[in-house]
């Protein structure tokens, strides 16, 4: 009954229509889900609303109980999530942070009982993999430069964030909403206007576009907004696919703070990658600083002042239920010991 319900509130395009009926979760590609209730919400019939990221703040980001609502991110998960794991995992990470979630969904290739149950469990990486060399777009990409065009036009705070796979389609997004913000406002071969536009999209973003990403997997981010990158040491893939803080140097991109905590796994071992240990740790290192748990802009502050220290796995309190969320049962074995 729930995804019946589900599915009559997005108005989905015709020539999505084969590869929704194949693959029954990318019907909810680029919408936006509340993490607790999961329900969808049709993006267009949001941004039809009188102020839509009034609206979902209030109506659509999942709040941990207690949390004095004051803050929100849109959020993008990683590669093979159907909706009811990254609602899962974003329930996790707003209760870990004490901050609002709301997904903007990356649906999952994965399926029940798929008819090729080999080839399926690889179509999300292949998808990645095409969506990183920029071969293939998604609904999840162009509704968030919407978003994004939507809040710099009318100076409204925007927090966005992403994990893994997220990464890449939110840096791509932030990419795609300066490309339409300058176009809107000069033509092309007006170099100077150009340069006029995009001082102010470098402007206004500062202002107004904070972006936490998780596990990163891209190089190319647009200047402007405040970003945070956070890894743990022995994550692959934001060392060989992500920018690197000497990378981020080398371009003079003092603007992309990181936070990057010490190895607590093997050689090898993917489970760095895992957010959901991640997200740990970071809980940790607000309280090691006396910065309100959840307060990402006295993070960056003391990120940008050099000041911040980081929490070791020594000093977390690692929750009982973490075998629920890791993807090696032996990771619990690492961090116990």
């Amino acid at each position: 009954m729930r995804n019946e319900y589900k599915a009559q509130q997005v108005n989905s395009n015709s020539r999505r229509w084969l590869l929704e009926a194949l693959f029954p979760d990318k019907k909810y590609e680029g919408q936006l889900q509340n993490p607790s209730t999961e329900e969808i919400f049709d993006f267009d019939k949001v941004m039809a609303t009188q102020n839509p990221i009034v609206f979902i703040a209030q109506d659509i980001a999942y709040y941990p109980e207690g949390d004095d609502r004051d803050f929100f991110a849109v959020f993008i998960s990683g590669l093979g999530q159907p909706e009811e794991i990254s609602s899962k995992r974003s329930r996790r990470y707003a209760e870990t942070l004490r901050t609002g979630v709301a997904n903007m969904n990356n649906s999952s290739f994965l399926k029940k009982n798929p008819l090729f149950a080999f080839l399926n469990k690889y179509l999300d990486w292949i998808d990645a993999a095409i969506h990183r060399i920029g071969l293939t777009g998604s609904p999840a990409i162009n509704n968030t430069a919407n978003l994004i065009i939507y809040a710099i036009e009318n100076d409204q705070l925007l927090n966005l964030s992403g994990d893994s796979h997220g990464t890449i389609l939110l840096a791509r997004a932030i990419n795609r909403a300066k490309r339409k913000f300058i176009r809107k406002h000069t033509n092309f071969w007006n170099f100077k206007a150009r340069k006029v536009q995009e001082n102010k999209w470098e402007n206004r973003t500062d202002q107004l576009i904070n972006v936490f990403a998780f596990g990163n997997s891209y190089k190319t981010w647009a200047r402007g907004p405040k970003y945070i990158m956070v890894s743990i040491q022995g994550d692959v893939v934001p060392k060989n696919f992500g920018i690197t803080p000497k990378r981020a140097n080398q371009r003079g991109r003092d603007d992309i703070k990181f936070i990057i905590f010490e190895r607590i796994f093997s050689e090898g071992s993917f489970e760095a990658h895992n957010m959901m240990f991640t997200t740990e740790l970071l809980r940790q290192t607000f309280i090691k600083n006396d910065i309100t748990i959840g307060n990402f802009a006295g993070l960056y502050y003391q990120l940008k002042a050099g000041t911040l220290k980081l929490a070791t796995a020594e000093e977390v309190f690692w929750p009982n239920d973490m075998d629920k969320y890791v993807w090696n049962q032996q990771s619990i074995q690492a961090i116990q010991s």
